[in-house]
């Protein structure tokens, strides 16, 4: 028998698989999986001015984080807090300082307004909405930003002056953002 007279049509030769190796197409599969669900997670992203690298930290829906400064003119320590409600959706929920004076909310109508009798300080508490925060690092202010067990301290990380810019986002915007900006 010579190889022009086998038939070799689909009938007489049988059922050809496409997929070889099952059981790699299902490993393949979970891992896609597990990279798209492990990409859609949210992240604070910490985004300075003048393609200086950008740090993160994860967050979750609920969760908050805060911006530890030393007020410029009152020379006292503030602390703003926001929870975290979605991609690009934060929301400033109260503020802690030790001194009422020039830049310090105080007014009724930006909030609940507490004395912390036992810690000496005062509590505004508040519902401010954000998309981002964004201010500038200060030698004189050493700010930080903190969340859980984790501290960013701003001036060494990006230097003085420096514009910075606090933004929710998905984990995979982040892969994003550190894929195309210039370092």
């Amino acid at each position: 028998m010579n190889h022009t007279s086998t038939d070799r049509t689909p009938a007489s030769t049988g059922v050809r698989s496409f997929f070889k190796r099952p059981s790699f197409v299902l490993l393949l599969l979970m891992i896609l999986a597990a990279i798209c669900w492990y990409g859609d997670q949210l992240v604070a992203v910490l985004i300075p001015e003048n393609e200086r690298p950008i740090s993160y930290f994860a967050v979750a829906k609920g969760e908050e984080w805060s911006y530890h400064y030393k007020h410029s003119v009152q020379q006292t320590p503030v602390d703003e807090f926001f929870r975290v409600n979605g991609v690009n959706d934060m929301t400033m929920t109260h503020t802690t300082y030790e001194s009422l004076g020039v830049g310090l909310p105080y007014d009724p109508a930006e909030g609940t307004f507490r004395s912390l009798k036992k810690d000496g300080k005062f509590d505004l508490e508040m519902n401010r909405p954000y998309t981002a925060i964004k201010f500038r690092t200060a030698v004189q202010a050493m700010p930080k930003i903190i969340h859980d067990n984790e501290i960013f301290d701003l001036c060494p990380l990006y230097g003085q002056g420096t514009l910075v810019e606090v933004r929710v986002v998905k984990r995979y915007q982040y892969w994003l953002m550190k894929l195309f900006r210039k370092n």
